[in-house]
């Protein structure tokens, strides 16, 4: 009772300041998007190695909710959704002791590298039916294949959000929250952004380990530089970008704007969706909506220092709340957390 009555005053006292809600309905395409519906949550972006394929992770749910996902792609050349191929083969890529407990995905952050072997290595942050990272090699040709080669479970209690892989098949990994965590705390974080969660490390030989100097308000999207020499950490509730260097383990650059969701490192920057919004106004995007409408930017920043080299605003329009920036020639792509479609609008 004492739960239902805070959170009721959360809405109230918040209710002032919510963002204009107009729901979206149709997958028209309108003056700022070119839509692609027929997804579920298609909540993180990757280009395929040919760069002609978007690799899709189509969110579920977080236990002990039990709404599976999968993992998609879409064909830029021939503007068609496809469904990979997979196989599943010996874990030799992840901690020995882990076990595949289901060919089904409830799929979140999403990282591709080549590793030092030569072939793609793609992480998947699993919720289902347990916190997991599964690890697939990816071979492109007409279509997708993914072989499985291997998971890790997560520590108890942890909820992570997003993966950044090394060439030698260890990672980086935001841990959001933990399990117990109840709704009161994260609403209460969102509003007085204290630290939920930090960056963890893993790899084969000693298991996970947190990153000092990582700790912040919802750890989100992550990425690494292409030397492997600095960390690029999103926190959700706080509205920071730092780009973080692994030697002296600090953070030695800021950007605040928005509550940042994922981003990727590019040879053009780095590309940042951030919602502007607040984490008690996603609340109004509930099941019975099909696409979140709210507003989001992307922000084009500088890999050195983060300088704003551009920013795209969007609101009322017929996508919203996006969660990923996935540049592709002259178009960003774009994925959301809670709906039925990717889109793209074109860039200078």
């Amino acid at each position: 009772k004492m739960f239902d009555f805070f959170i009721g005053l959360l809405f109230f006292v918040s209710s002032f300041s919510f963002s204009e809600f107009i729901e979206i309905e149709s997958c028209d395409n309108d003056d700022s998007f070119s839509i692609v519906c027929g997804f579920q949550n298609p909540e993180d972006l990757y280009l395929s190695p040919s760069q002609n394929k978007i690799i899709i992770s189509e969110f579920g749910s977080l236990a002990p909710n039990t709404k599976y996902g999968k993992l998609s792609f879409y064909d830029l050349v021939s503007e068609s959704k496809g469904i990979p191929n997979f196989f599943y083969e010996e874990n030799t890529w992840g901690d020995p002791n882990c076990k595949l407990k289901s060919r089904q995905l409830s799929p979140h952050g999403i990282d591709l590298i080549q590793r030092d072997d030569g072939r793609y290595m793609l992480a998947v942050v699993n919720h289902l039916p347990s916190e997991s990272i599964e690890l697939f090699e990816l071979v492109e040709n007409d279509s997708i294949e993914l072989i499985w080669r291997g998971c890790i479970d997560a520590p108890e209690n942890k909820y992570f959000n997003d993966v950044a892989l090394k060439t030698d098949g260890s990672f980086y990994i935001t841990h959001m929250y933990d399990f117990d965590s109840s709704q009161w705390a994260i609403a209460f974080a969102s509003m007085i952004k204290n630290s939920t969660g930090e960056v963890y490390f893993w790899n084969v030989n000693e298991g996970f380990s947190i990153v000092p100097n990582t700790s912040g308000s919802f750890p989100n999207g992550i990425d690494l530089d292409v030397n492997e020499e600095n960390l690029y950490i999103n926190y959700w509730f706080s509205g920071k970008t730092v780009k973080f260097n692994l030697k002296s383990l600090s953070a030695e650059f800021e950007h605040i704007g928005g509550g940042k969701d994922n981003l990727l490192v590019t040879d053009s920057g780095l590309w940042v969706a951030a919602h502007d919004y607040s984490g008690l106004e996603s609340l109004q995007c509930d099941y019975s909506i099909i696409q979140c409408p709210l507003p989001f930017t992307i922000h084009h920043l500088a890999l050195e220092n983060l300088d704003v080299l551009g920013a795209y605003s969007f609101s009322k329009g017929q996508m919203g709340a996006a969660t990923v920036a996935l540049p592709y020639k002259n178009k960003i792509w774009l994925g959301s957390f809670h709906g039925d479609r990717i889109a793209s609008f074109e860039f200078k």
